[in-house]
């Protein structure tokens, strides 16, 4: 499974242009990780606030923006404990489906959580 890893902060669903689906899949074989950093209250990030930080963290990366018949939702909040994971749904315009993986990498020196941001390249 090839997969695209962005380290950020935070998400919820959001949509937004056609070439984000042509963007992330070409993006998904050539990413590396990146940083993007966000403020954490408390010792988990809500889904809402952690779709919206992947949605950003992705985009920046592929350099395109989301269609808007297209969404991010994660199902589960994010513990900020290294380790903790919550999972996300990436639904494209044709209806498949893919598996996000949100994983926390703790909380840095900046009081800041880091997480990993794991997309699969295939549809469920």
């Amino acid at each position: 499974m090839s997969t695209i890893q962005v380290k950020a902060i935070h998400m919820h669903q959001i949509s937004r242009s056609a070439r984000f689906t042509v963007a992330l899949g070409m993006a998904m074989a050539a990413m590396a990780g990146c940083s993007v950093s966000g403020s954490v209250g408390g010792g988990s990030v809500d889904e809402g606030e952690l779709a919206v930080q992947a949605v950003a963290a992705l985009e920046a990366q592929t350099g395109a923006t989301m269609d808007p018949s297209e969404s991010l939702t994660c199902l589960d909040d994010l513990k900020t404990d290294a380790g903790s994971v919550a999972m996300c749904e990436y639904r494209v315009a044709s209806g498949s489906v893919f598996d996000v993986t949100v994983t926390s990498e703790g909380i840095g020196s900046d009081d800041k959580v880091a997480f990993t941001v794991v997309v699969s390249d295939t549809p469920r």
